[in-house]
């Protein structure tokens, strides 16, 4: 049965509330506030009646001494406990309580820690976790304050005690002395020891005990989670500082070299090609597709075959009415995009092949660039460079930026280490042996693209990167598309890593580094990046730590400079930069939940389907100004 799409947003959103629950509050537990001092009796005594009330335990050290002495002179107290106390020591409080003494509330982080009701209530917590009980006596009463925190003398303290008759006198459970108090009083004649208040503890229902123990293990255990977190971010910050390495290392030497062989260049290969475009409801697009594959220069004959795959918008027959020589249109009910790519090979009469998208713009020169390391019989595919041709509006730019500093990045490094793993559909050529040898476009991801690629690598065939042959393609023009879009290539890559996890232990570039790759900057970097953003939050809201904003703004900086030289080395503009850093912000967390998502929905075994992206036909930075068939 289908999940749908709603219940992995829910896991992601509850995931992400419960870790920032977790770490929030074990923060708000480990700060200690300024103890508040408390005056006024919960009941007036008679003379000679004492209550004995110890505040601000339990003490692992001091409390069991207490008690002793308290035992030893046969006197009962109340303890008046904080609740983060209580969380450490439960096995102190529940002595006090088994020893017949009373137990109140004196706050939850420390003695007189009940500012609010939250305070209260994750004091309750504490006890109904503890000792299944919520207490009635709610605030350390102080008639008579023992001053066992500003003298030693046990007479003096005593006098001090007993200078009224009767009330409560304070003592304090985090020292030897209040329990050698509680025992010189119990030596003085004529008093009686009572409790404080006649309140019995009563049982904690079941949703309140279920509420001490969330909150007593995230305070118990939110520290492992913080030191997860640093682990994390330690993770990011290397793996986004390799790849920033990577970037300017591998991808510098791989433009360097291609300037060196441009010196001498070698005799331009020419070899026939067949264009193969699937299509699926591109009525507005098809047009400029095919003129502009129809229109480039290359030196040798082009066959253009559109394969019409059940579109509903008339798509065929808008590409027949185009009505150019070499130009085939076939029709076929709807069987998805490897299905509509291989019909096209099979019709196909060149051995190179080029397979582009219905809604890409080919450049001039775009077809014979594209060709041009077939002049070498071991490369079996070429990839081209995909640019964003509608980037007007903020969303427009960032995919640009993505598409620079990310994609066409990365296939600058892959470049250099022989081990591309997507030729992408919207624009990339094949060697029909190199097809054959992987019996065509599979239909087992949803990233048929990837599949493939990763196939012809693993055939023994070498994938390059053509960055001069450019095509232009339209992007999602809404957020909505966009989701759609990046959630299909996401789930789809995953499925193809999976698929061609046999790489990993054989003797090839695709296992070497392909896969890796992958793993390590478009699988975990993506899964761990935004822990660090998680802490910034942390650090500024809750454990006023500004140094993890720093460490992000740095990161940042460094991100912008490297995206920045992506623009440099693909021969584009530095004015869409400004957007870059909004980017990061905004942009980036949507990608991020693109990926937790696709995991979650390999993990939860559901079978996603193609997902189809609407189209508006405006390419308007594409070759020539805006493009828009009706």
């Amino acid at each position: 049965m289908k999940r749908t799409p709603r219940l992995h947003w829910i896991s992601i959103l509850l995931g992400l509330l419960v870790l920032m629950s977790v770490v929030s509050f074990h923060a708000y537990a480990a700060i200690k506030p300024e103890p508040v001092r408390h005056a006024g009796a919960h009941r007036e005594l008679p003379d000679g009646t004492l209550a004995l009330a110890f505040h601000g335990g339990p003490d692992p050290k001091w409390t069991p001494r207490t008690l002793e002495r308290l035992n030893a002179a046969g006197v009962k107290a109340t303890f008046y406990v904080t609740g983060a106390q209580v969380t450490r020591h439960p096995d102190v409080a529940r002595r006090i309580v088994a020893e017949g003494h009373r137990i109140g509330i004196d706050g939850f982080r420390a003695e007189g820690d009940l500012t609010g009701p939250l305070n209260l209530a994750f004091a309750q917590a504490a006890l109904a976790d503890a000792l299944g009980v919520h207490t009635r006596l709610i605030g350390a009463p102080a008639e008579v304050d023992s001053g066992d925190r500003e003298y030693q003398d046990i007479g003096t303290l005593v006098r001090m005690s007993l200078r009224e008759k009767g009330g409560v006198v304070r003592l304090h459970d985090d020292g030897s002395i209040g329990g050698d108090i509680a025992r010189e009083l119990a030596k003085q004649p004529g008093y009686r020891f009572v409790l404080v208040g006649d309140e019995q503890p009563v049982a904690a229902s079941a949703r309140e005990r279920f509420t001490g123990a969330v909150t007593t293990w995230s305070q118990r255990n939110g520290g492992i989670v913080l030191v997860l977190f640093g682990t994390a971010i330690a993770i990011a910050a290397l793996l986004g500082l390799l790849r920033t390495l990577m970037q300017l290392g591998l991808a510098h030497t791989d433009r360097r070299l291609r300037r060196e062989g441009e010196q001498e260049p070698p005799p331009w290969h020419a070899p026939p090609v067949s264009v193969v475009v699937p299509a699926f409801n591109e009525a507005l697009n098809i047009v400029a597709t095919i003129r502009s594959i129809a229109g480039n220069n290359h030196l040798a004959d082009v066959e253009v075959i559109v394969v019409d795959d059940g579109s509903t918008d008339g798509t065929a027959d808008i590409a027949e009415e185009v009505d150019l020589p070499g130009v085939t249109v076939i029709r076929q009910t709807n069987q998805g995009k490897p299905a509509a790519l291989n019909a096209g090979i099979r019709e196909a009469t060149h051995d190179v092949l080029v397979l582009v998208d219905g809604d890409t713009i080919f450049e001039p020169d775009t077809i014979g660039q594209l060709v041009q390391p077939f002049a070498d019989n071991g490369v079996g595919a070429v990839s081209g460079n995909a640019k964003v041709g509608n980037r007007q509006g903020l969303l427009g730019r960032w995919q640009h930026l993505e598409y620079c500093a990310g994609s066409n990045l990365d296939r600058q490094i892959l470049h250099a280490l022989r081990c591309i793993p997507t030729v992408p559909g919207a624009v990339g050529a094949f060697r029909r042996a190199a097809l054959v040898d992987v019996s065509g476009v599979s239909d087992d991801t949803l990233a048929e693209d990837t599949d493939l690629t990763m196939a012809v690598t693993r055939a023994g065939w070498r994938v390059a990167y053509r960055p001069e042959a450019k095509a232009w393609t339209e992007a999602p023009a809404t957020v909505h598309g966009l989701f759609k879009q990046r959630y299909r290539w996401s789930y789809g890559t995953f499925q193809a890593m999976w698929k061609h996890r046999g790489a990993l232990v054989e003797n090839g570039p695709m296992g070497r580094f392909g896969i890796l790759y992958l793993l390590a900057f478009h699988l975990l970097l993506p899964l761990l990046a935004p822990v660090m953003d998680l802490f910034v939050l942390y650090g500024f809201l809750v454990a006023d730590a500004p140094l993890a904003l720093i460490v992000w703004t740095v990161f940042l900086l460094i991100q912008t400079a490297s995206a920045g030289y992506a623009l440099r080395l693909d021969g584009e503009s530095l004015k869409p930069l400004w957007a870059y850093p909004l980017q990061q912000v905004v942009y980036r967390q949507l990608m991020y939940v693109v990926v937790i998502q696709s995991l979650i929905t390999a993990v939860h075994g559901t079978q996603m389907r193609w997902m189809s992206v609407r189209r508006t036909g405006r390419l308007t930075d594409a070759p020539g100004g805006s493009v828009h068939v009706t």
